[in-house]
């Protein structure tokens, strides 16, 4: 099975499962950046597994922007380990998201807003570097912090945050729709 490892520095390393050893829990495995030869200072963002190349990925960037990708395009003839412009360099990368079919995405921003989308509004672009589309707008000072499949939200009042059109300021996130769940104790 072949994956795909996005970095901070706007590339892309395609590599085989088969490329590392079985060993046991006890070893640690291998190192990633070293196995696959990341530049100095350069960061994991994202691990995709690419499968038969059907679908598409999301990239999500730190300016409110959202970009469409088919894993075609990562397809490559020739066993190459690195791909050079394998996402926009003009905003951070947030996340990288592959899906098979159209989903239901939620967007969280810096200043505790949310939006839900489909990815059906995003439309597939054939070029790697593309620099998306905007999903949300965002304010002053505020940038994209999460992006997430709606059924891993843990929204409960979705018709609050859901969107016709796009780009969206969201809605304030409410205390109950926020994943991270305040503990209480009862005494």
């Amino acid at each position: 099975a072949e994956f795909l490892v996005f970095t901070d520095r706007y590339q892309c390393y395609k590599s085989r499962l088969s490329d590392f050893d079985d060993g046991k829990a006890s070893q640690l495995g291998d190192y990633l950046p070293q196995k696959l030869g990341f530049e100095p200072g350069e960061n994991l963002v994202a691990l995709v597994f690419c499968g038969d190349y059907k679908g598409f990925i999301l990239f999500f960037f730190e300016n409110g922007k959202a970009a469409k990708v088919p894993l075609s395009a990562y397809e490559t003839k020739t066993n190459r380990k690195k791909l050079t412009g394998a996402y926009s360099d003009k905003s951070p990368l947030i996340k990288a998201v592959a899906l098979d079919t159209d989903e239901q995405m939620a967007v969280y921003s810096t200043d505790g807003r949310a939006a839900i989308f489909s990815t059906a509004q995003l439309l597939p672009k054939t070029t790697r570097n593309t620099q998306g589309v905007a999903v949300m707008t965002l304010r002053k000072k505020a940038t994209l912090r999460d992006a997430v499949l709606l059924s891993q939200s843990g929204i409960v009042n979705e018709s609050r945050y859901r969107t016709k059109t796009i780009p969206s300021a969201g809605a304030l996130l409410k205390e109950e729709d926020s994943a991270e769940k305040q503990q209480t104790f009862e005494v």
